[in-house]
């Protein structure tokens, strides 16, 4: 190589080598750029005119050396990944080779790129076991949760019997039956956020085409099979995860219903209105005309800031906005009473004609 070509490759921050086979067609370094000779604590005396064997005697050496014979049979460039003894530690190293062709058609130089990825490796493995310790926390909380369930509500289902019978002396004994009650019903509420959030947390991704308005009708009957509240739905079909806009809207309606405690029927009112949010993502608000969000409800929903009295379904809310690459937005209403809470999620809204229009392409 003339100097100008060397000193080209040294101006790289990036590992670069030139091979080129000698009369008896072993592939040998002829050039070595100053970043990658740093990388290997190597000098340019002692690597050019060697092979990668003579560099790295061993299984090491033995395997990347194939690879530069390849190039040489093949004239085609090639990528692969291979680990090296760097540092004092093995490094897994990134490798593309290109080949330059001749005259003849025969390969005169491989031109070779080097990136270690050892750290991403690392980071890799750290973030695998994070998520596994995560999920033994998850599955844990959630397992207890379930196992609390029955003996929380016989603590409620016994404080309900004693005052069937309970004579009222006006001596305190009834309030501490009331206060046991609440106690088992505050109680039950909790589980049921703990198991919420567990579940919104570990929800795998449901990508398809769905009725919102069928959605809302599916949830609404499940938290008020009584018919207590009333609800409309603005817009209708769309294309995005609907497992997670099924949680989501059930925290948010469940929470809607728990906060407003009336047993008159249309005292609640629940509005969904889906809107398309820009390109790729679809948007819902969900406004009630309940008593709005306590304080710390609207800051755990738009920092993700756990308070007690936040409550663990909405902290689940938020992480699993999160892990959708969606956004939330909690308020109260401006005029009157109740909450504004606003999501998007990645997706898109659809016509009705859209969504019943079979899709042409063969099924996979």
């Amino acid at each position: 190589m003339t100097p100008d070509e060397k000193a080209l490759l040294d101006q790289i921050e990036q590992a670069i080598f030139v091979l080129e086979p000698d009369r008896d067609g072993i592939p040998r370094y002829v050039a070595f750029n100053r970043y990658g000779l740093s990388h290997i604590q190597r000098t340019e005396d002692e690597v050019l005119g060697l092979t990668i064997r003579d560099l790295f005697p061993g299984q090491y050496g033995e395997t990347i050396y194939q690879h530069h014979l390849r190039i040489l049979r093949t004239a085609m460039p090639y990528a692969y990944q291979s680990h090296l003894p760097l540092h004092d530690s093995v490094h897994q190293i990134e490798v593309t080779l290109r080949p330059i062709i001749g005259d003849r058609g025969q390969v005169r130089r491989i031109v070779g790129t080097t990136k270690d990825i050892s750290s991403l490796d690392t980071l890799h493995d750290l973030q695998l076991g994070a998520e596994m310790f995560q999920t033994e926390i998850e599955d844990f909380v959630s397992l207890a949760a379930h196992d609390l369930r029955t003996p929380i509500r016989h603590v409620s289902t016994i404080a309900g019997m004693l005052r069937d019978d309970f004579v009222d002396l006006g001596d305190g004994k009834l309030e501490l039956i009331d206060m046991l009650e609440q106690i088992g019903i505050k109680a039950m509420n909790l589980i049921a956020d703990i198991l919420s959030h567990a579940q919104a947390t570990s929800t795998k991704s449901d990508i398809r085409t769905f009725s919102l308005a069928n959605l809302v009708k599916e949830v609404v009957a499940l938290l008020d099979p009584m018919g207590l509240c009333t609800h409309t739905v603005s817009g209708d079909w769309v294309v995005g995860d609907r497992a997670a806009t099924l949680i989501i809207l059930r925290n948010l309606v469940d929470n809607a219903i728990k906060h407003t405690g009336s047993e008159i029927p249309g005292a609640l009112h629940i509005d969904v209105c889906l809107t398309d949010a820009g390109p790729g993502f679809y948007r819902i608000e969900v406004r009630d005309n309940g008593p709005g969000l306590k304080e710390a409800s609207a800051l755990l929903l738009n920092t993700g800031t756990l308070r007690t009295e936040g409550g663990f379904g909405l902290q689940g809310v938020h992480r699993l906005l999160q892990a959708r690459g969606g956004q939330i937005e909690a308020t109260n209403a401006a005029t009157g009473a109740g909450a504004v809470i606003r999501f998007t999620l990645p997706g898109k809204v659809l016509s009705e004609e859209t969504a019943l229009t079979p899709d042409p392409r063969p099924a996979n």
